[in-house]
């Protein structure tokens, strides 16, 4: 906010850096980019790990392939086509905030399935992948475009029209609702 006032141009998300480099500390700037730097790598690192471990532990009894797959070596080629997705998606200068909401809603669409399954124990894998990307699939047809007027089906697939003025208002909060609690759906249609 004091960037912002200070220079109305200021885009929100590097405001920070903005009032680091006014001044031209260049020890201070040094240090924090540093700081900045290895946090990113930490958090990178342990993403990257978390996400081969489970593949190589769970690997067998998630993915329909031969015995004589190498789940370490698999593990790696799906690094790699994510890190292509980050890089791509990096590329096109998004909001720092809108990827955060936008990654606010895959923990919407987990969050249910998660804890639900912890208590329910006929809730196999395969029932908690659909519930999940089922919850993804509603959230996202619900989330807001990068300038907040629009979604995938509100102002895309049917007019805004069609909507009332809380849904075309409230795209955000509606998108993380429907992707919290649309696995329930999945989980009372198992039951029948």
């Amino acid at each position: 906010m004091v960037s912002f006032s200070i220079d109305p141009t200021t885009r929100p998300d590097l405001g920070f850096f903005t009032l680091l480099f006014k001044e031209q500390t260049e020890l201070l700037s040094l240090f924090i980019i540093i700081l900045g730097l290895a946090l990113t790598i930490s958090t990178v690192d342990t993403l990257i790990n978390a996400i081969s471990s489970l593949i190589v532990v769970d690997g067998k009894a998630t993915f329909s392939l031969s015995k004589k797959t190498n789940y370490l070596n698999f593990s790696k080629y799906i690094i790699l086509f994510l890190s292509l997705i980050s890089f791509i998606i990096a590329s096109k200068g998004f909001d720092i905030l809108y990827l955060f909401l936008l990654a606010d809603l895959f923990c919407c669409a987990f969050v249910l399935t998660v804890f639900y399954s912890f208590y329910d124990k006929n809730i196999n894998e395969k029932t908690a992948y659909v519930s999940i990307i089922i919850g993804l699939i509603g959230g996202f047809l619900m989330f807001p475009s990068p300038d907040f007027s629009k979604s995938l089906l509100v102002g895309i697939l049917m007019p805004k029209e069609f909507f009332g003025p809380f849904v075309a208002q409230s795209l955000l909060f509606l998108s993380f609702v429907v992707a919290t609690f649309l696995p329930l759906v999945v989980f009372k249609a198992k039951k029948f």
